[in-house]
């Protein structure tokens, strides 16, 4: 590095080991018994002089989803991105602090184990030397892991002051955090232990119904949209308690007694059984007791927030909330909170699961220079769609496409029905496409939807896929709270019954749909997408799906991309400069792409 000396913070996430430490403990366990850990979400972020210069998941080199190991390719890309290398970096930060936990873990063997081996800080040091030697001159510096959390929403929101709640399955001892955000500076106003945990709820519901925990629970959530929540809400009151002062407790995770049922969950799982209907198995066919399960579940998940935000709303007169963890990711619950006007703005970042917290982890050592002013978006900051690219001998039909005649010939090429994957630019980081790795179809065909979830991304028919709209017409569709911002596809509204049926393949069965508003300063190619559909049909809206097909991450760069492309029945590829067509789509392309460009001279002239 030249020039004047930088302030430069790597932070990750992540817990190496953690699976296959619980698998060799607890030999036996079914797939979905082995994912209930902590550590997964690997990723890495850089920090420079307080501004946040580039994140990436582990799983985008893995191509393992949520993976929990070391994420060493991660920060070589951070690294390479920044345009720095190893000898650069003054601190290294990871997103959990055990070091306080030691006490906790003096009792069984596999307790013991598991601190020894995957939570003592120390050992995150030894895993930075091992696998980035050339970082071996840092000690890893331990970052409460609620903390990160709350820092990724609260820098960003650009709120002077607000409300911080923190989500998710748990942290070292918390499950749930609450915090004043004023003048830059986090004050903890409460913390509630593993006792009062949704996200292991939601977790074990999940497994319940038949998914992985801690990856499925966004299809619980779509399911509990096409259920009846009456026929379980006495099972669902039983299982979470609101509390004074806006406490919560579970009394379903305290059941399990041995180190067996406590990893598992199986006596939890028991009492479903016995309370409400039978465990479903993978594979098994859905019954109509599961997806009211999943509709009441998710009704209490819904009124558990109510209660914890209205008592603190109360108590501190922060109105504007930002929220994190992985349950701030029910946007269903959050556009109800939103709508509420229980609050006046809400905010939740793209990455809110734990990979996030490889920013909360970093930003907690670069101090008060980091500021809402570095973080304007917090999206797309991963490796450019450039980093790799298709073989050299793929087989075909391609034509080069200039910024302009691309965006031009996609927008013609969707309201002829074709399904498009457009890939330009740095990767989003978080698990939401946002416009750079996209996979886009016409939203006013029901059938659209179908035809991409089983023939493209080869999964659940009643998943619903999710519109982008052009920023300044999304409230001309959906019912959008004021102050909510809705650029990253995190909270779900009502669209507007008018329009409803106009864009029918991104309208779920309650009639709402996850928004991802477009601005033209934030992405303006994907704007101009967005800008000349509008202009050939009308409709300022497309459906937006993740570049990947089922089992996979989305794609990385150029490689994946085309990957996906040739293993699906995508039939355009828009990839950096180059459009890729499958041969019954080639003239539909030719017609298209030859309009554009006769377009684009005109409007230039």
């Amino acid at each position: 590095m030249t020039g004047q000396r930088r302030a430069v913070v790597l932070g990750y996430s992540g817990l190496h080991g953690s699976a296959e430490l619980k698998q060799s403990c607890f030999p036996g366990l079914d797939e979905r018994e082995a994912r209930l850990f902590q550590g997964l979400d690997s990723a890495a972020a850089l920090v420079v002089d307080g501004e946040l210069v580039a994140a990436v998941q582990q799983e985008r080199y893995s191509g393992i989803k949520f993976d929990h190991a070391f994420p060493a390719d991660a920060m070589a890309s951070c690294l390479t991105i920044a345009g720095l290398d190893a000898t650069d970096v003054d601190a290294v930060a990871h997103n959990f602090d055990h070091s306080h936990m030691r006490v906790f873990a003096e009792g069984e063997e596999y307790a013991r184990r598991r601190y020894r081996e995957i939570l003592d800080p120390a050992r995150q040091t030894e895993l930075l030397h091992r696998f980035m030697p050339a970082l071996a001159r840092h000690r890893v510096t331990p970052v409460s892991h609620h903390h990160a959390h709350a820092l990724t929403a609260a820098v960003p929101s650009g709120y002077d002051d607000a409300l911080v709640v923190v989500v998710d399955g748990m942290g070292e001892l918390y499950a749930i955090s609450v915090y004043a955000w004023r003048h830059g500076q986090l004050t903890r106003l409460a913390a509630l232990d593993y006792r009062a945990s949704l996200g292991l709820l939601y977790a074990i519901l999940t497994m319940h119904l038949g998914y992985w925990p801690n990856s499925d629970e966004y299809k619980v959530m779509a399911l509990a949209a096409m259920g009846d929540p009456a026929r379980y809400r006495d099972v669902l009151a039983d299982a979470v308690h609101c509390q004074p002062d806006g406490r919560l407790d579970v009394p379903l995770l305290r059941l399990n007694r041995e180190p067996w049922a406590r990893e598992t969950f199986a006596t939890s799982r028991d009492w479903l059984t016995e309370r409400a209907c039978p465990q479903r198995r993978a594979g098994e066919e859905l019954t109509r007791e599961h997806i009211d399960l999943a509709s009441a579940a998710q009704e209490r998940v819904e009124q558990a927030l109510t209660h914890l935000l209205s008592y603190w709303v109360r108590r501190t007169g922060l109105r504007r909330v930002a929220f994190a963890g992985g349950v701030a990711l029910n946007c269903v619950a959050i556009g109800k909170l939103a709508a509420s006007g229980l609050v006046d703005s809400v905010y939740v970042q793209p990455a809110a699961g734990d990979e996030g917290t490889a920013v909360g982890a970093a930003l907690a050592l670069a101090g008060p220079a980091a500021t809402a002013a570095h973080y304007p978006s917090m999206t797309y900051l991963g490796p450019d769609v450039t980093e790799d690219g298709p073989p050299a001998d793929q087989p075909y039909w391609s034509v080069p496409v200039g910024e302009g005649v691309a965006e031009v010939a996609v927008a013609r090429l969707l309201t002829e029905g074709r399904i498009v994957g457009w890939a330009q630019g740095r990767l989003e980081f978080g698990p939401r496409a946002l416009g750079n790795r996209s996979i886009l179809a016409d939203p006013r065909d029901r059938g659209a939807r179908e035809r991409v979830n089983a023939a493209v991304k080869f999964r659940e028919e009643f998943r619903p896929l999710a519109p982008a709209v052009k920023a300044e017409r999304a409230d001309d569709w959906f019912v959008i709270p004021p102050g909510t911002n809705m650029r990253h596809m995190t909270v779900a509204v009502p669209v507007r019954p008018p329009m409803a049926q106009r864009i029918a393949a991104v309208v779920h069965d309650d009639g709402t749909a996850r928004v991802q508003a477009v601005h033209q300063t934030d992405n303006p190619r994907f704007w101009r997408i967005l800008d000349e559909f509008e202009r050939l049909t009308g409709t300022p809206v497309l459906m937006n799906t993740s570049l990947n097909v089922k089992g996979q991450p989305t794609a990385r760069a150029g490689a994946e991309a085309y990957r996906t492309f040739d293993s699906s029945r995508l039939d355009v590829l828009v990839l950096g400069d180059r459009l890729y067509a499958k041969p019954d789509a080639v003239a539909a392309v030719e017609r298209a792409v030859t309009h554009a460009a006769r377009h684009t001279v005109l409007k230039v002239r």
